[in-house]
């Protein structure tokens, strides 16, 4: 019996699962998340060493985020980037193990899902403490709001944003 190719294997055994996670991670329309993922095992296909890869499976999500991340740049080339897209570039690009690299984009996504959920209002709070370093003090007076109330936002989010991952790992 003919035993069937490592890669087809990969393929087999990985495809839908990395094609639904760069559609969710990035964002990316399912026809272009396949196209990705597609690219990712030509990519491996073209290696001269796939058989010494230590780990082809990390090698191949590492292959696609990094695919889908370079389309993300080119379609935001000439549009505004937001913080939370700047943090994601940010964590891809870490020199860190494919595996923990994976674990860290998904905790990312999850936590940009959860901050898209929120309210505007305590979002734009949140992100100009934690993205743009600013003071209490200048949020309330950026926003025009109270001290008190710039507090208040900030503890609701951390506990929407701890019960948001909370939720994902039960």
């Amino acid at each position: 019996m003919r035993q069937a190719h490592p890669l087809a294997l990969l393929f087999q055994l990985h495809y839908a699962d990395i094609r639904a996670q760069i559609a969710a991670k990035f964002r990316r329309a399912p026809q272009e998340a396949e196209d990705i993922v597609q690219d990712a095992f030509h990519n491996i296909l073209r290696a001269d060493n796939f058989e010494g890869l230590d780990n082809p499976k990390a090698y191949l999500y590492k292959t696609a985020s990094n695919l889908a991340l370079n389309r993300l740049r080119q379609h935001r080339q000439n549009t505004y980037k937001t913080d939370s897209d700047e943090a994601l570039e940010a964590a891809v690009q870490d020199e860190i193990s494919p595996e923990r690299q994976l674990l860290g984009e998904q905790e990312l996504a999850r936590l940009n899902s959860a901050l898209g959920k929120l309210p505007e209002k305590y979002r734009r709070t949140f992100l100009l403490s934690r993205m743009q370093n600013k003071t209490y003090k200048e949020i309330s007076e950026q926003l025009n709001i109270a001290e008190s109330t710039v507090e208040k936002h900030i503890i609701k989010v951390l506990k929407c944003l701890r019960d948001h991952l909370h939720e994902d790992r039960a």
